[in-house]
């Protein structure tokens, strides 16, 4: 939609923060509206992708991942849950595990269970081809499980990093 300034307002962006909170973009008003095909028509000009109307074959496209059978069956909670640190402090063994709980619901609000299980298939697959990644970036390092699994090297639980800087609503 162009306001009286002919700013465009929904874009791919716009598209991108709804996949990112969960929304299901193939019955928003956005992807089957009028806007997507204004965007389009100005997407060429401005040298951006065009976007397209989703359907159902699409979603389930974006949801397969080509991993090793064994991470699309993965447990992921199990997974993760497995990765605390045993503590001597029962205390602190239960702040990680409730921490865990509280990101592991979050991840499953917004239907990233198979990210995660792409993510673990990554950081085995660095692992075992003694490859370097990096030591974390950005708001991913908010994220106690993705520390957990490998992705980053922060403790966000160690340093009391917020979970929402990184899943935010």
């Amino acid at each position: 939609m162009l306001d009286k300034h002919h700013r465009y307002h929904s874009d791919e962006n716009t598209a991108i923060e709804m996949l990112y909170r969960g929304k299901d973009i193939e019955k928003s008003e956005f992807i089957n509206s009028e806007d997507i095909q204004l965007y389009n028509k100005f997407s060429t000009e401005f040298d951006l992708n065009r976007l397209k109307i989703l359907g159902e074959d699409d979603f389930d496209r974006i949801n397969t991942y080509n991993i090793p059978q064994h991470y699309k069956d993965l447990d992921v909670e199990e997974y993760v849950k497995r990765l605390v640190p045993n503590a001597e402090d029962q205390t602190d063994k239960l702040a990680h595990l409730k921490r865990v709980e509280m990101e592991l619901a979050l991840y499953k609000e917004r239907n990233l269970y198979s990210v995660l299980q792409v993510l673990i298939y990554i950081v085995d697959v660095l692992r075992k081809n003694n490859l370097v990644w990096g030591v974390g970036r950005g708001s991913s390092v908010a994220s106690y499980v993705l520390y957990l699994i490998g992705i980053h090297k922060v403790d966000s639980l160690k340093f009391n990093l917020d979970i929402r800087e990184f899943l935010k609503r």
